[in-house]
C-alpha cells in the first residue's frame, strides 16, 4: 500500500483520556449582587475575627477561620448551593455507570481568603476530602505589568509531565486561571496549586471549598 492509499484515522472512536484529571471552570451568571454581598460579609468577618484569622497555605493576608459554610447568611446559602449542584453535575458527567440513578450526600467545609498587596500562597494540596475548589468574588486591581500577579496556578499530578514537550497541548504542566468574579473552580484534592503573589491594589477576594461525598443506599459490590 502506498502512502496515498493510507486513510486518515477516526480518533473520534478511538481516542480516551486514560488517567484524565477533571477540572471545572464555570462563570456563573448573574453574579453581580451575590458579589457585593458576599465581598461585605467576608470584610465585615475580617473587621470582627482579625485576630482569629488562620494561617495555613497562604503568606500574608487573611483566611476566616472555622466552616463558613454552615453560617446562615444568605449569601453564603446560596454559594453552597452553587457548589452542590457543580459537583453533582461533574459526577454525573464522570460517571460510567449512566444508566443507574445515584444520589450522593455533600459535606462541604469552606473559609474566605484575603489577599492584598505582597501576599501569595504557597504551593499545597488539600489533603482528606475528595474534590476541592474556589469561588472567586472580586479580584481587586492586580498591577497588568506584572505577570501572574494573584493568579492561580495548577500543577500537573502526574510527575513526569514536564518530560514532554509538546507546547500548546493538554500536556502543558501547569496552568494558570484568571480571577472573574462569578467564576468557580473544582478539582480533584490531590491536585497541588499555588497563588502567586498580589502586586496591586485592593482586595482579592476568594471563597475556597473543600468537598467530601457518601453515595446513599449504596449497594453491595
Amino acid at each position: 500500500m502506498s502512502e496515498e492509499q493510507v486513510p486518515d484515522p477516526d480518533l473520534s472512536k478511538s481516542l480516551s483520556m486514560l488517567f484524565a484529571t477533571p477540572f471545572v471552570v464555570h462563570d456563573w451568571p448573574d453574579s453581580d449582587e451575590l458579589n457585593r454581598s458576599l465581598s461585605a460579609y467576608v470584610l465585615g468577618m475580617e473587621e470582627s475575627q482579625k485576630k482569629e484569622g488562620i494561617v495555613r497555605s497562604n503568606a500574608g493576608g487573611w483566611q476566616s477561620p472555622g466552616n463558613i459554610m454552615e453560617s446562615a447568611n444568605p449569601e453564603i446559602k446560596s454559594l453552597k448551593t452553587r457548589i452542590e449542584k457543580l459537583v453533582i453535575r461533574l459526577i454525573a458527567q464522570i460517571s460510567r455507570d449512566k444508566n443507574t440513578k445515584r444520589t450522593f450526600k455533600l459535606f462541604i467545609d469552606g473559609w474566605a481568603n484575603i489577599n492584598r498587596h505582597g501576599d501569595y500562597n504557597i504551593l499545597h494540596a488539600h489533603p482528606n476530602c475528595l474534590w476541592s475548589g474556589v469561588y472567586y468574588v472580586q479580584p481587586g486591581e492586580p498591577d497588568p505589568s506584572v505577570p501572574y500577579s494573584g493568579l492561580l496556578e495548577l500543577i500537573d499530578p502526574n510527575a513526569a509531565a514536564n518530560y514532554l514537550q509538546v507546547r500548546y497541548t493538554i500536556f502543558d504542566a501547569k496552568q494558570f486561571i484568571d480571577n472573574v468574579p462569578g467564576r468557580m473552580l473544582l478539582w480533584p484534592s490531590w491536585i497541588k496549586h499555588m497563588v502567586h503573589p498580589f502586586v496591586g491594589k485592593g482586595d482579592r477576594i476568594s471563597i475556597a471549598y473543600n468537598v467530601n461525598l457518601v453515595e446513599e443506599d449504596e449497594a453491595p459490590r
